[in-house]
């Protein structure tokens, strides 16, 4: 029997959080709602993940849920996305009839399309029209900086849209996300809410930090033949010409050197953001997969840098004055991936130049790696099904430095090119600075041990530390190396054992023990490359992470 002004609502438990899962990508950026109803497990999720009030069924979801504006949305397939989201429905010109896909709808699709099998869709607003002359041109590129960083106004398209910034406190860092507070979760921050991500993917980074694309200029047609007169066939059947889109109008977006800088910021922002060490929720254990943008030609980057990006990502004063964008100061990160060069596929053949950014079907690609061999292993080597050609055409000669031509842009850039005739994954690596840390595998196994020493941490919280606890932690721990061990992720070298596992009075002082904080040190050698790597685990608050490389 109900009580008054008691309304009891059932919900089934979500599915466990796999620690060991390293395939799920969290997409943040522009993509138009589809106006259908929100199924009843996602109503479920929002509610009991606090995203949205809790609300009995009959009485009908808000417009602002409706909406899914701000809101992280699993989806575990294209169809439940094409469901919920109109991803082609973007407008070219402001007012005028045609559209194109989104950049966040190819990603997703590539996504999917490559292997990935679970997704959360982060929706900031409509996506703007790809051109708008009813403004200046200034006008227009600060409306697509607002989406970065600001109070998301920008009113370029239909009129009355909400938007939402993609980095917040990236213009004002004083209002940084926290966290330990919810209501600072927005845009990308909101992967602080989401234990079972492990990559983050901004589709819209590279073109919100591009000024207005480029119009295609036509080629001079070839002059006539000469006339020769034969005499005259016979007249052949009519025959309808094959229906193939026109060639898109609008150049791909391409960076000038301050667009360069700007997008530098932007990614070391999100780094930033994942790296935080406030309590428990921070998220070192998230790779961002990106994609490295084109050059603009026409602003000086004319030297062959599209071909050969190590002349714009290696030379001091390319891009950021008295350094090179591989710094560590730059984009030199061991949790940042990214992909290039950009691709061609059947759904970005309306795009300008009918290209997309690689980060999609490179998700893809580490996301059926992770699940079919272990996120350690490398995904080098895989053919994507999705991609018919890519801008640049690579030829891997002239990725090499200009200057001592010993440095191969794959150590640092995860490339898309031909191999045995066909298009492959010739490189799966990081932008980190250090050697040790720039196979991709090698981060990612570093990640799944991070997820794993939080959920440990969390999970034993409110224990006292002492004896007991701290064997316990140990135990829990031995147990999943062993099974990291097994499936080949660690590999004994030199006489060491795989791993080493020490959690008792000499890994953390009387203090430490007074103030409830049990620290863990976890020591383990990668199977490709051998690189021992000690891990510094604080479990109960505050929590922190070091990792080291031995010598």
């Amino acid at each position: 029997m109900s009580l008054p002004g008691v309304t009891f609502i059932r919900r089934e438990p979500g599915p466990a959080v796999q620690l060991g899962r390293a395939d799920v990508a969290l997409f943040a950026g522009l993509v138009a709602r589809d106006p259908a109803a929100l199924p009843e497990r996602l109503r479920a999720f929002l509610a009991e993940g606090g995203w949205v009030p809790m609300t009995r069924p009959e009485s009908g979801d808000s417009a602002a849920t409706l909406a899914l504006l701000g809101l992280p949305v699993p989806v575990e397939s294209w169809d439940e996305f094409t469901a919920l989201y109109r991803w082609d429905g973007r407008e070219v010109e402001n007012g005028a009839p045609g559209t194109i896909p989104s950049n966040l709808g190819l990603a997703v699709r590539s996504f999917f399309a490559e292997g990935g099998r679970k997704a959360y869709v982060l929706r900031t607003g409509d996506p703007l029209p790809l051109v708008d002359f009813s403004v200046t041109e200034q006008a227009f590129v600060a409306a697509k900086r607002d989406l970065l960083d600001g109070l998301g106004k920008a009113r370029l398209g239909q009129e009355g849209l909400e938007r939402l910034p993609l980095l917040p406190g990236f213009a004002e860092p004083d209002n940084d996300p926290d966290p330990s507070h919810r209501e600072t979760w927005t845009g990308a921050a909101a992967l602080f809410g989401i234990e079972d991500v492990a990559m983050l993917l901004l589709p819209d980074l590279v073109e919100l930090c591009a000024g207005r694309p480029e119009q295609v200029t036509g080629e001079a047609p070839p002059p006539a033949p000469a006339e020769d007169f034969k005499p005259c066939a016979p007249a052949l059947p009519a025959a309808s010409p094959d229906d193939r889109p026109a060639m898109p109008e609008w150049r791909a977006p391409r960076l000038a050197p301050a667009d360069y800088a700007l997008w530098s910021r932007a990614l070391g922002h999100v780094l930033d953001l994942l790296g935080r060490p406030r309590g428990p929720s921070h998220r070192r254990d998230v790779i961002l997969v990106g994609a490295l943008p084109l050059p603009l030609a026409s602003s000086g980057l004319d030297r062959g840098e599209e071909r050969n990006p190590l002349l714009l990502l290696s030379e001091n004063d390319a891009v950021i004055h008295g350094q090179t964008l591989f710094s560590a100061d730059q984009i030199g990160n061991a949790r940042l991936q990214l992909a290039y060069p950009w691709v061609s596929t059947e759904a970005s053949k309306l795009c300008p130049e009918g290209v997309e950014s690689p980060d999609g079907v490179f998700a893809g690609l580490l996301a059926k790696q992770a699940l079919a061999k272990g996120a350690f292993h490398s995904a080098a080597g895989q053919e994507p099904v999705t991609v018919r050609a890519t801008v640049p055409t690579l030829d891997l000669a002239d990725l090499r430095s200009s200057s001592d031509r010993s440095e191969w842009l794959g150590e640092r850039i995860s490339l898309i090119g031909p191999r045995h005739g066909r298009l492959a994954l010739l490189s799966d690596a990081t932008m980190a600075d250090s050697r040790a840390w720039r196979p991709g595998g090698v981060s990612r196994l570093m990640n799944i041990v991070l997820r794993a020493g939080r959920h440990l941490g969390q999970d034993q919280m409110f224990e006292p530390s002492g004896p007991q606890l701290w064997s316990r932690l140990r135990n829990q721990m031995e147990r999943f190396l062993d099974d990291l061990a097994g499936r080949g992720a660690l590999t004994a070298a030199g006489g060491q054992a795989p791993y080493e596992v020490r959690c008792d009075r000499t890994t953390m002082t009387q203090s430490d023990i007074d103030a409830g904080r049990a620290i863990m040190q976890v020591g383990f050698t990668v199977a490709y490359p051998v690189v021992r790597i000690t891990v510094s685990l604080n479990l109960i608050e505050p929590p922190r992470t070091v990792a080291r490389e031995a010598a």
